[in-house]
């Protein structure tokens, strides 16, 4: 399957909580269905891919470590449609021109509520 052509994940809006922090709701992600949601607040340039594996979450930049382009998430790889880098869903490359892995955010869980650090 083309990646163009591939599902994409679901997009939360979301007003962030203080300047340096986002919230989003565990009620978000659906068990056996919606494992990873793209976050866009207006704090950042760039959305945030918010992943859950278990019982921990990740939030990676959507921005390519090559050159800086918004990146594009699927269900289960993350890609440059400028220049053709790929990352995992941890943020790791798989495929250059991008040699460094994505910026991720410190994450923690409180009252049902996914707290990403951006600072």
């Amino acid at each position: 399957m083309l990646e163009s052509c591939a599902t994409p994940l679901p997009l939360l809006k979301v007003a962030g909580s203080k300047d340096q922090e986002v919230e989003v709701g565990t009620e978000n992600f659906i068990p056996g269905k919606v494992t990873a949601l793209v976050i866009r607040t207006r704090q950042m340039e760039n959305d945030i891919l918010l992943v859950k594996n278990g019982e921990e979450y990740k939030a990676l930049y959507l921005k390519c470590t090559h050159e800086g382009v918004n990146l594009t998430a699927t269900a289960n790889k993350i890609y440059c449609p400028s220049h053709g880098s790929s990352f995992d869903m941890n943020g790791k490359v798989l495929k250059e021109p991008a040699l460094r892995p994505l910026k991720t955010f410190r994450t923690e869980l409180i009252n049902n509520q996914v707290i990403i650090h951006l600072s």
